[in-house]
């Protein structure tokens, strides 16, 4: 039978191939800023691991493929209209195995490109976190185009980031605890291994350090507490800004959220929970918010389901449910001009009675209890595929349909005129590939 893939008319990432060299150019978006981190399953109240990633980008119109064109399946966040998931953002394949990036502008001198396409030969050939290591080491001699903080988990318990340049990396392990005593690691736009005076993103490292600390040390850890607290913080503690908190008295009326985790130019959140060891990898979850966390909904998906629903998958056009969540943006954000757009509306966001963040927060809440009893099913029987996508697809749908709910409830208690429309329409990506040699 022959294999579905998402491009099928290139073969281009086969595994022999890769194992004397790896030229591949994709033109694309470079890397922006991001915020990520690598959890052990130690570390989390239910014992999974996590992987997550919120990614800056100048593109806040991201979705999600399904691949089938390597030795593994896997789902990945792409640019608007990436169908064959040339550039993958984030992913998890089905042995369990998944991959973030955060860009580092540390490690090297010069824009790098090839984080994205290097992400895809990842979860196209490797299993395991050992599998990641010898890629790179098979790539270090020939060089490739980045300078990343990569990190990755397993279905076998591996989690570490690798701080990898063209053609060096160093590995750091999240359960070593001389360097990660709560059994995590974050990183944002620098590297440890990297030149100390350089890069970005030291508010937000420290930031997430702080927030995962105390869900770690309450025993509270889990996709679920870090999409609702961390992803979503639009805090700057210099400025002692925290706008989701409820509105007191005197509070200011805007945040500036420049330097935040969760920010204006935050187009994707993104959060792997894996398995235990000895689990069927095929439970590993991927939760994605297609918009910035605080306009949006976690959606669950998993690689079994063999596909994703219309709502995140991918078109020419912008995914439904980044569309909804840029009209939440539009309230939250009501002033795209000029530095205006770093500026939150702290009443839109938190206002007991009509801020949209609760609301948002209570029906992913929804999804992760479905999420919940679906795969505890599925530990004793795990469905056919058309079961996994016709759950991913309600819950899709239902979350589609809680936000515009929001929006039109917010609308009747605080009519206001819709302004116009000025985000960029979704770029048409034109992506090439230079084969490997044989």
């Amino acid at each position: 039978m022959r294999r579905k893939t998402c491009f099928p008319r290139f073969a281009l990432f086969r595994w022999g191939l890769v194992l004397t060299t790896f030229t591949m150019l994709a033109a694309g978006p470079a890397p922006s800023a991001c915020t990520t981190a690598v959890i052990t399953g130690a570390a989390t109240a239910n014992g999974r691991p996590l992987l997550w990633k919120n990614r800056d980008s100048d593109d806040l119109h991201n979705q999600v493929v399904y691949c089938e064109d390597g030795r593994f399946s896997y789902v990945g966040l792409v640019d608007t209209g990436d169908a064959a998931g040339m550039q993958i953002w984030a992913g998890i394949n089905s042995q369990g195995f998944a991959i973030m990036n955060s860009a580092s502008y540390n490690l090297g001198k010069g824009e790098t490109s090839g984080e994205g396409a290097f992400m895809k030969l990842a979860l196209q050939s490797c299993a395991t976190v050992q599998d990641f290591q010898a890629l790179l080491e098979k790539t270090n001699p020939g060089g490739r185009d980045v300078s990343a903080n990569f990190g990755v988990i397993d279905a076998k318990g591996g989690a570490a980031y690798f701080e990898t340049g063209k053609r060096s990396y160093k590995r750091y392990n999240a359960d070593d605890p001389a360097i990660a005593p709560q059994g995590f690691l974050v990183r944002t736009n620098y590297s440890e291994s990297g030149d100390p005076e350089s890069g970005t993103g030291f508010l937000r490292h420290d930031r997430a350090v702080s927030l995962l600390g105390e869900l770690a040390r309450e025993k509270k850890l889990g996709a679920q507490s870090l999409l609702a607290t961390v992803a979503r913080d639009t805090a700057n503690v210099r400025l002692d800004s925290f706008p989701a908190e409820k509105r007191r008295r005197g509070a200011p009326e805007w945040a500036y959220v420049g330097d935040s985790i969760d920010r204006a130019i935050t187009s994707a959140a993104v959060v792997f929970e894996g398995v235990r060891p000895g689990q069927d990898p095929r439970l590993a979850t991927a939760w994605v918010i297609l918009g910035q966390p605080v306009t949006g909904v976690a959606v669950p998906l998993w690689v079994a389901a063999g596909g994703v629903p219309s709502e995140l998958g991918v078109s020419p056009d912008a995914a439904s449910l980044n569309e909804a969540f840029g009209d939440v943006g539009d309230v939250l954000y009501p002033d795209e001009r000029g530095e205006l757009k770093n500026y939150l509306s702290v009443d839109a966001l938190s206002n007991p009675k009509t801020g949209l963040l609760a609301g948002l927060v209570a029906t992913e809440a929804l999804n992760f209890r479905q999420e919940g009893e679906a795969v505890q099913r599925w530990a004793a029987n795990f469905p056919a595929p058309s079961e996994v996508l016709g759950l991913e697809k309600a819950m899709a749908r239902e979350s589609l349909e809680a936000v515009r709910k929001l929006l039109q409830e917010r609308q009747e208690k605080v009519p206001t005129q819709p302004r116009p429309r000025r985000r960029q329409p979704p770029p048409k990506p034109a992506l090439s590939v230079t084969p490997l040699a044989s």
